[in-house]
């Protein structure tokens, strides 16, 4: 059948799934009440939580910081809270992680800030500018800790539950972007489907080990049940490509991208629950996304016969 899910894509989904990497290590630097907020805020919600600092993050004044190498090469990511640390004793905290091969990133709130980040020596892309669900600034401190954490990042969001949900919101988005390019640029019929399948498998999982959830084949067997909505997807763009059929290519990758977006956040929605994963339960997720994705083809339909 031409729709038929690849098995090979699949298992090749729940190994990428699997693959394991360690957490990164986080330093926060500061001083004061600063400090104390950065610290708080991303150990928030950890389970392993003692007075409010979560094992995965260590905090230490900007005297403490080691200077050799060697030493600072323990942190994968450093943080430099800015308010009320001076410049002059950022500065050679930036210098010293840089050498022990850490990424920075220095948190800079509030206005009038440009002088300190070119005297504490840090770049642009090293900045961010919020923290926390409140933040208003852009980028903030989760979504630079995500990018830079990389394939550990869904580690990271296991134990902090403060950057879980960029985390997860990343993952939609990569994983819809890539469903929205195969559904434009494939041509022969059926031949997206494993791919995008496999795309919605390794999304889900991704977000249930973020959540975490334990991962392994059954848990792939369990995501299975949401495969229906890879269907729902294919027959949406084939109806389009019926209405429209000048820019049939954009009209599916903007369904694969939609449906898989929906998909996603139906998934998030469901662990935010903190409810187990079962079968019925990722059915009642598909049949989410079929109401979604259902208002697609309407606005297609008075579009091509109006």
């Amino acid at each position: 059948m031409a729709d038929s899910v690849s098995i090979s894509k699949i298992v090749k989904a729940v190994t990428d799934a699997r693959a394991r990497h360690p957490a990164p290590r986080l330093c926060v630097v500061g001083r004061g009440d600063g400090l104390a907020r950065v610290v708080g805020v991303l150990s928030a919600g950890a389970t392993d939580e003692r007075g409010g600092v979560s094992s995965a993050v260590d905090a230490l004044g900007p005297s403490d910081f080691p200077r050799e190498p060697r030493l600072a090469s323990r942190w994968d990511i450093v943080v430099v809270a800015a308010a009320g640390l001076p410049a002059a004793e950022a500065a050679p905290v930036v210098h010293a992680a840089r050498r022990g091969g850490a990424d920075v990133i220095g948190l800079v709130e509030g206005p009038g800030a440009d002088l300190w980040i070119r005297s504490a020596g840090l770049f642009d892309d090293e900045v961010a500018r919020g923290l926390g669900p409140d933040a208003e600034g852009r980028p903030t401190l989760e979504h630079r800790i995500v990018a830079l954490a990389g394939d550990s990042a869904g580690a990271l969001a296991a134990s902090l539950p403060s950057v879980r949900r960029t985390y997860c919101d990343h993952v939609v988005i990569a994983n819809a972007a890539q469903n929205g390019v195969i559904g434009a640029v494939v041509i022969i019929p059926g031949a997206d489907m494993p791919a995008m399948t496999a795309n919605q498998i390794r999304m889900v999982l991704k977000i249930a080990h973020a959540y975490g959830e334990d991962l392994g084949l059954d848990r792939a067997l369990e995501i299975l049940s949401v495969v229906g909505t890879g269907f729902v997807l294919r027959m949406l763009a084939r109806q389009a490509l019926d209405f429209v059929p000048w820019f049939g290519w954009a009209v599916k990758g903007a369904v694969g991208f939609s449906g898989t977006v929906a998909l996603g956040q139906a998934a998030i929605a469901y662990f935010e629950a903190g409810a187990p994963l079962r079968v019925s339960r990722m059915q009642r997720i598909n049949r989410q996304v079929e109401r979604l994705t259902s208002r697609i083809p309407g606005p297609l339909k008075r579009l091509g016969t109006g």
